[in-house]
């Protein structure tokens, strides 16, 4: 039993020092995954993105 709650008290400890360093706030979308990649929701991709335009063929000189 203590060593569950040592283990509880520890990944508390991990997520309020993580939710520091990464800026996350308490109860905002995604939070969980701001503390764990440090990525907050608006750098993280929710759709795929659209597909690079080719750069045009340069000119040979003639």
């Amino acid at each position: 039993m203590r060593l569950i709650l040592i283990l509880i008290i520890i990944a508390a400890i991990f997520a309020v020092v993580q939710s520091q360093r990464h800026g996350c706030t308490w109860g905002e979308e995604g939070w969980f995954n701001c503390v764990l990649s440090g990525k907050t929701v608006t750098e993280t991709p929710t759709a795929v993105p659209e597909p690079a335009t080719p750069a045009p063929a340069p000119e040979t000189p003639q």
